[in-house]
């Protein structure tokens, strides 16, 4: 399934001429990217869908610390990317223009990820189902909140760190008018936001913010 260049999603840093026809992303237009155009596009190592599929035929690229077969997978917000033949790792990230962009990151940075809590059920024994904006699920017995985040390591596949949403914490906003900018939160007035950076002071809603750190 192919997708053409014009209706692609604002958030691809993809010039808007070029090759007509696209691959599909696995998981939405507009919030992930797949593998293809990040390698051929935006990063440049591969000139040709052959060549990408050369080098996923050699297990040489990871993605969340697994192999990866398929060249449309997509990426989202904060996965990350290990390209075993260049000894390199990079996640995925929003630029301040809010188009998707990607950075260097060490060794030690690519084993783990943070996700957004959107969900979370009881089940039996106490223990509580965790789902998170990627759409993994993971059972836990973290005290946590919708719309908090949490660090979660690959290998493990376990949460590693709450980031609650709370006066003072860093967030990136990942939706609206103000998508791609990263602030501190002055006040919570219950569903409502209100976000300090160094350029301005605004209000969002919690389903607009992801927390970072």
């Amino acid at each position: 399934m192919h997708i053409t260049r014009h209706n692609t999603s604002k958030r691809w840093p993809i010039p808007r001429k070029g090759t007509k026809y696209l691959v599909f992303p696995s998981r939405g237009n507009n919030d992930s990217i797949p593998l293809l155009i990040i390698m051929r596009e935006i990063l440049g190592i591969v000139k040709t869908r052959k060549e990408l599929k050369k080098i996923l035929n050699e297990n040489k690229i990871l993605v969340n610390g697994r192999i990866i077969k398929e060249d449309k997978t997509s990426l989202a917000l904060f996965d990350v990317i290990s390209i075993g033949s260049l000894n390199k790792n990079y996640k995925l990230i929003f630029s301040d223009k809010g188009k998707f962009s990607l950075v260097e990151i060490k060794d030690n940075e690519a084993s783990s990820k943070i996700c957004k809590i959107i969900g979370k059920n009881m089940l039996k024994g106490k223990k509580i189902q965790i789902n998170f904006n990627d759409g993994r699920n993971l059972i836990s017995k973290e005290s946590v909140n919708i719309g908090d985040s949490a660090i979660i390591g690959f290998k493990e596949k376990k949460i590693e760190k709450i980031l609650p949403v709370k006066e003072k914490s860093k967030v990136l906003i990942i939706k609206g008018k103000h998508l791609g900018d990263i602030g501190e939160i002055i006040s919570i007035n219950n569903n409502k936001i209100t976000v300090k950076n160094k350029e301005r002071e605004f209000e969002t809603v919690n389903k607009e913010v992801i927390v970072i750190n």
